[in-house]
């Protein structure tokens, strides 16, 4: 695979001087400007001037070194509230500035140098006396006015929280460090509702529910994903006439979800007065992000705008740029241009989110220096704890501040990274291909084929197929078959060299031979019985995760399904119950004897399987919980990241019961001994794991072990979990 500087190329001399004369040309420019005014018009909403010819540029100076500095930031001495998850900034003078976090309801005021917080200001105990989470995740700076809102999400498991994250506040700043003070003007409190009502009555007249914000926003629905809901940037717009609301999700497209959104917001103050009570929405703003949502839009002395670009769900390890920075003139008509700054390289030591610009103190121009700072809400500073759940002394988030790059020429095609069916034996019927790049794809105008073995084509794939059939998420195209396949037969999958592009049209090469992309189907799922699994390990502290054994060999297709709802006697054991996780798990292919899966609860969509593959609701596990596995049964409303009510059950296979009692525990389970309990009195959160040999030659002695406690290590305090390796609680032991 070629190097991330092969596959992204900064301005260079003589190799890219023709491109960039043929840009010049196309936007009118190519005069005697500087920096990004040859790229795109001024900031305007006429129409770009006539192209004129072609006008050979300078040649291009070596890209500069982007980072300049590196600061991290602590909290203020005595603070109760976190501060991991920095989310918004606003430049205050004499080098301070204002940090939003969006796990506390607190403003802070921190050193641009660095180091901890001179003041915290509280907005769960003043000004709107916010309760509970407001997840604030954007704001921007008119005049001496702060405007902040939430992101107006679900939360992580798609719980609805419109009551409290749906809330627009304004505050008046005076001073600076501090000495910085807070007079609360006044907030709006049903932004998502009526940015909903806008959609599904047609008010932006492209037709009702254009955007999909009723479904977006939806109980059940995860705010990170291509098709959630979560405002993360705001700004003004030109002449500070509304507000721009920027939306991580969803991203808009009419086959495929590819674009940022943006609506303005244009009666901003007097909603938040108390003056106005409807929201006066403007003409939506749709942009080419390369696949990416908003993290942030900061404007520059110039007008111009800067962008911070991400994906709509985590950034992925297989993406060479998850994190971008982008230019913009402010004209709806005018493409972003993409810059060579490479944001992932900062953060790859820690981990973490791109999600504010304290200011754009010049022109949005290569050279100029901006200040970004990370989300290390999940960083494990100490290799075990994320941040976030750390005492509140001993949480932390780190700042760069870069200069901007040059504009990106981006003249690689994409590369495949994984195909999820590729070389498996004993596929289920029902299975779905997912095909995973290093970059944001597209549909071009050619086709992907699904054929049996002997050649004959089974099903065509491309642009104009239904989205519930070729389904577009950044980097990841799902293929999902009209009809379930034959059992017991072979297929494989052809792409034609234009069927598959990246957002600047350079198209992926193809696969023509039938074996790259082939795979055989099952001959028909493995029924289980109680003992045929049991539990190995349960973490109730991050990472939230569960793992299993299977005692008995299974074909692919074969079905589990786990939930820790609190099971109730009699025949209406879950009735009623949607909150926490239930899911499915599907083994992906055949599968021996003493096979052990992990699968992660606490994450955003399908919970994480490092074996087989998930559908159905995530969600954390509590001080007090049992979690029980089912062979087979009925989950109403199922789907990516949800799944309703429980409304029919299988056989009872195992349970596994942490910290206190949880449910009833089937007899079944109970008699075949395979169902585990560690709890202690009071109820506390407890991580458990089988740290006996992990010999698996002999099946039925391997299982006397697990079955016995002496081979168990537990931890009955709020401690870190076990940890996962390579996606396995059992990943450091095993081959």
């Amino acid at each position: 695979m070629n190097s991330l500087s092969q596959a992204r190329i900064p301005f260079k001399p003589l190799i890219l001087a023709g491109a960039l004369a043929l840009v010049l040309g196309a936007c009118g420019g190519g005069g005697g400007g500087s920096g990004f005014g040859a790229i795109f018009p001024p900031a305007s909403t006429a129409p770009p001037p006539a192209a004129q010819p072609p006008a050979q540029p300078p040649a291009a100076q070596p890209e500069p070194d982007q980072l300049v500095s590196k600061a991290r930031f602590t909290p203020n001495a005595g603070t109760t509230e976190g501060s991991s998850d920095a989310s918004t900034a606003i430049a205050l003078p004499d080098n301070f500035m204002i940090v939003a976090d969006d796990e506390a309801n607190v403003l802070r005021v921190y050193p641009r140098a660095g180091g901890a917080a001179v003041k915290e200001w509280s907005y769960k105990l003043e000004g709107p006396k916010l309760a509970k989470e407001l997840d604030l995740e954007a704001g921007t700076r008119i005049g001496d006015t702060l405007y902040l809102t939430g992101s107006n999400s679900n939360k992580k498991d798609g719980a609805d929280a419109a009551s409290d994250r749906s809330h627009l506040f304004a505050v008046k700043v005076s001073g600076t460090g501090a000495a910085t003070a807070f007079d609360y003007v006044g907030q709006f409190a049903l932004l998502e509702a009526q940015l909903i009502a806008w959609d599904s009555g047609n008010a932006h007249g492209l037709g009702a529910n254009h955007f999909g914000f009723a479904v977006s926003a939806g109980a059940g629905i995860a705010p990170e994903r291509v098709d959630g809901f979560s405002i993360e940037g705001m700004t003004s717009s030109p002449g500070d006439t509304a507000l721009w609301l920027g939306f991580r999700a969803p991203q808009t497209g009419a086959t495929v979800r590819s674009k940022a959104l943006i609506v303005p917001l244009q009666n901003y103050a007097a909603l938040v007065a108390g003056t106005a009570i409807q929201a006066a929405f403007g003409t939506p703003i749709e942009l080419e992000l390369g696949g990416r949502g908003i993290r942030s839009i900061d404007k520059g002395t110039d007008g111009n705008y800067l962008i911070v670009a991400g994906p709509a769900g985590p950034a992925s390890p297989d993406v060479d740029r998850n994190f971008a920075l982008f230019a913009w003139n402010g004209n709806p008509g005018s493409a972003p241009v993409e810059l060579s700054n490479d944001l992932d390289s900062l953060s790859k030591k820690t981990g973490g989110s791109f999600e504010s610009v304290v200011e754009v103190p010049g022109p949005v121009k290569a050279g100029t220096e901006v200040q970004l700072l990370l989300d290390n809400g999940d960083t494990k500073w100490d290799g075990k704890t994320a941040s976030k759940d750390l005492p509140p002394a001993d949480q932390k988030f780190d700042g760069f501040v870069v200069r901007l790059g040059s504009p990106l020429v981006d003249a690689t095609a994409p590369k495949l990274k994984k195909a999820s069916l590729a070389g498996l034996v004993g596929v289920n019927l029902d299975a779905s291909l997912t095909l995973t790049f290093n970059e944001a794809v597209r549909l071009g105008s050619g086709s992907i084929v699904l054929h049996k073995a002997d050649g004959s084509v089974v099903e065509t794939f491309d642009a104009s197929s239904p989205a519930a059939r070729t389904q577009v998420a950044f980097n990841k195209l799902k293929l999902v078959p009209t009809a379930p396949l034959a059992a017991s037969s072979g297929y494989y999958v052809t792409i034609d060299g234009n069927a598959i592009t990246d957002p600047a049209g350079n198209a992926f090469a193809g696969i023509v031979d039938a074996t790259t992309l082939s795979f055989t189907t099952t001959a028909g799922a493995t029924a289980l019985a109680t003992g045929d699994l049991l539990f190995m390990a349960a973490n109730a502290e991050a990472p939230d995760a569960y793992a299993f054994v299977l005692l008995k060999a299974v074909n692919g297709g074969t079905k589990v399904l786990f939930t820790d709802r609190d099971r109730k006697s009699g025949t209406n054991e879950f009735t009623g119950i949607t909150n926490e996780t239930a899911v499915f798990w599907t083994a992906d292919q055949n599968l021996p004897a003493g096979t052990i899966v992990t699968i992660q609860t606490d994450v955003t969509g399908n919970p994480i399987a490092d074996k087989g593959f998930t559908l159905g609701s995530p969600g954390g596990i509590g001080k007090s919980e049992t979690v029980y596995a089912i062979a087979g049964g009925t989950i109403a409303g199922l789907g990516d990241g949800v799944a309703g009510q429980i409304t029919a059950v299988g056989d009872y296979l195992a349970t596994i019961t942490l910290g206190g009692t949880a449910g009833t525990i089937p007899d079944a389970v109970t008699t075949a001994g395979t169902a585990f309990s560690f709890t202690v009195s009071p109820a506390n959160q407890t991580n458990a794991i089988y740290t006996g040999s992990l010999d698996r030659s002999d099946l039925a002695a391997f299982a006397a072990r697990v079955k016995n406690p002496a081979n168990w290590t537990v931890r009955y305090a709020p401690e870190v979990g076990w940890p996962l390796t390579n996606d396995s609680l059992f990943g450091d032991r095993l081959p």
